[in-house]
């Protein structure tokens, strides 16, 4: 198998991103909320399966759940609205919804089923069911996995660690100096991504515009006049969050951002949605993310996100097949599987850059992590760890990249602030 340097590519980079003119743009998916892990300090707590137990410290769980995790809370949810003793008409409906939306190469999660969930509820009729639910049951289906999922990602304030990765990921795009606005696109519904930004005094636009009660303003996102400048970061929450309202105003809606709440009216997984309303954001803001990419200089780092939306991979892929210059580098937290989406593009798209753990696909190459040079190797320990050797022998340079995990991510980041 091939071999890739990774001193060289995290070289290249540190070039892409303390580079002033470069216009720089994330993709943050919920490996970069799964990021942030506090301790498991009372017995039974829900213990998560990515839970380490670390040798010299306490057992930690994430302080959001990932996506697998999130769909078995709301799958034991669902059950529960069946009364006990009677027949499981709740959940023999999500039984059936999961069989009729699961993709091919993975299972299906509960964005998925909150999806076919809302187009059920459209195209219902009076006196007709689906899956074996009336409308008034699908609704009250997907009442309860919107407002599951809107308190999962929505914990108590007073759980958050005392320092977030965010950031220091806010830090270094605060203190580097660029000619244009970093833009974060987010398929995240909560709001570390805020939080930061705040803690940081680092200003930032979201497309909400207004004193009282800001709302979503399309214009903001398609009129460069129409929004702040250079100086302010530009944050797009493609999938909604859980701070966004609707809200009727001299007899039309729209949404506006208020405080995080509990009823998840705004969680918009899919492209299928209620009405206008609802519709105009994910709309504008994928959009955005196709304008981004159009640039010819586009850097788009990818971390925690594990290419299961369709909509948003036929964005990146068009972009990389339309032009050669946009560069898309894809941070990940485990490898690739061979045969799998990101694994075949990566093969195929000279400017999409795929780095794993142990693999990385660089210049359509699949190859090993392997340092040239041994020497020196503490100078990238933060990003890379070199395998320990067996007793007697020299290390071989094989080792494991360590960026695909949001919080090693951010540290990176935050060396590029520091002095040399």
């Amino acid at each position: 198998m091939a071999t890739h340097d990774p001193r060289k590519v995290l070289e290249t980079l540190r070039n892409h991103l303390t580079q002033p003119e470069a216009n720089v743009a994330f993709l943050l998916g919920a490996g970069t909320s799964c990021a942030v892990r506090i301790p498991i300090t009372a017995e039974g707590e829900n213990a998560q399966p990515q839970d380490e137990s670390h040798e010299h410290g306490p057992k930690t769980r994430p302080l959001i759940p990932n996506v697998v995790e999130l769909t078995n809370v709301c799958v034991k949810e669902i059950r529960r609205l069946d009364p006990e003793g009677e027949a499981p008409q709740f959940g023999t409906a999500y039984d059936a919804i999961e069989l009729e939306v699961r993709p091919k190469d993975r299972p299906a999660n509960i964005e998925d089923i909150l999806s076919c969930v809302r187009r059920k509820l459209q195209a219902i009729g009076a006196g007709d069911t689906l899956s074996g639910l009336t409308a008034s049951d699908l609704a009250q289906l997907e009442k309860t996995i919107r407002e599951t999922i809107a308190a999962q990602v929505n914990p108590d304030r007073s759980s958050f660690p005392m320092k977030l990765p965010h950031e220091e990921f806010v830090r270094w795009i605060a203190r580097m100096p660029r000619a244009h606005p970093v833009e974060i696109f987010t398929t995240n519904y909560d709001v570390l991504i805020e939080t930061a930004l705040e803690a940081e005094r680092v200003p930032a636009f979201d497309g909400f515009v207004g004193c009282n009660r800001p709302f979503f303003c399309h214009d903001s996102l398609t009129r460069p006049e129409s929004a702040p400048g250079a100086a302010w970061t530009r944050l797009w929450k493609v999938h909604g969050s859980i701070n966004w309202r609707l809200e009727s105003v001299r007899g039309r809606q729209r949404v506006v951002r208020t405080e995080p709440h509990s009823e998840g009216e705004m969680i918009l997984p899919s492209h299928h949605k209620y009405d206008e309303s609802r519709k105009q954001p994910y709309s504008a803001l994928l959009d955005r993310l196709t304008r981004v990419l159009e640039r010819d200089d586009a850097i788009l780092f990818v971390c925690g996100y594990s290419f299961s939306d369709d909509h948003i991979n036929a964005i990146i892929f068009d972009a990389l097949e339309a032009k050669r210059r946009p560069h898309v580098i894809a941070l990940q937290y485990a490898d690739p599987e061979e045969g799998s989406v990101l694994a075949d593009r990566s093969a195929r798209f000279l400017n999409l850059m795929t780095l794993g753990p142990r693999i990385a696909h660089i210049g359509g190459r699949r190859g090993e992590w392997r340092l040239e040079e041994v020497r020196g190797a503490p100078q990238i320990a933060q990003a890379f760890q070199l395998d320990a050797p067996p007793e007697g022998e020299q290390p071989s340079g094989a080792g494991t990249l360590m960026l695909g995990d949001f919080a090693r991510f951010a540290e990176f980041l935050g060396a590029l602030t520091k002095p040399a």
